[in-house]
């Protein structure tokens, strides 16, 4: 059996080659003439699959490493009856470290107490929840937006998104989705930004395409504007605007 990974999957060649032939291969370079004569591709979010890719090949089962998924054409593979598995919840307690160790690395280099701080977390999920755990246990006062939860559990404690921008802090960690009832593509767009207090901390821990940009520019470009931001999204790359 033929296998094609992204090379930076950590220790993708020693955990599958006991089962067949691994190629190790950069995820930009992943190509229709690379995969051609694969029985298994295994990427990461940078791969695009669906029909331009696969087409004509010999794949028969695809797995991204990631928890989300929307660069995968899911429904491309359930028709032409191609397997499919994503990692939901693999990275979720390194996802919520990476935002707490932001945190603390923001409220270091500006001499802030986190101690009574807010935070409002959008998407309560695998990440989500834990960064609420940990915040809690920082001492913050933790605030929780998730509308999916909200109407399955009817629990209270999911407040509406306008309940979170009074928060010191926001934070992201919403799938990707493109439409239904809780799209979450421009979640954070014009209104959004206009929305958050004076000085407010916000993180994007979810997908790039969850933030407008354009919507985020023009915030950056408001004279009065006092938001600290750290995005890192997939298309979004590492870093803090102070504006």
């Amino acid at each position: 059996m033929k296998i094609i990974a992204d090379e930076n999957i950590p220790f993708v060649v020693e955990c599958f080659s006991s089962i067949g032939d691994v190629e190790a291969v950069p995820g930009r370079d992943i190509t229709p003439n690379v995969v051609a004569n694969a029985d298994v591709l295994l990427v990461r979010s940078i791969t695009p699959v669906g029909a331009d890719l696969l087409t004509g090949s010999e794949v028969r089962f695809v797995g991204t490493s990631t928890i989300s998924f929307d660069h995968i054409d899911t429904e491309y593979l359930l028709r032409k009856n191609i397997g499919f598995a994503s990692a939901p919840g693999s990275n979720a307690n390194s996802a919520a470290e990476y935002v707490i160790a932001a945190l603390l690395n923001i409220t270091k280099e500006n001499n802030i107490n986190l101690e009574d701080k807010s935070i409002g977390v959008i998407g309560v999920g695998n990440v989500g929840s834990r960064v609420a755990k940990k915040t809690t246990a920082l001492g913050m006062n933790v605030y929780l937006n998730d509308p999916p939860l909200r109407r399955q559990s009817s629990d209270l404690k999911y407040l509406p998104i306008e309940r979170l921008f009074d928060c010191d802090f926001i934070t992201l960690h919403t799938p990707l989705t493109f439409d239904g009832r809780d799209k979450t593509f421009h979640l954070a767009g014009e209104k959004f930004f206009k929305s958050l207090k004076t000085g407010c901390i916000f993180v994007n821990a979810a997908r790039g395409g969850v933030v407008d940009s354009s919507a985020l520019k023009a915030a950056m470009e408001r004279e009065d504007c006092r938001l600290r931001c750290l995005m890192f999204g997939r298309t979004s790359r590492i870093s803090m605007l102070s504006f």
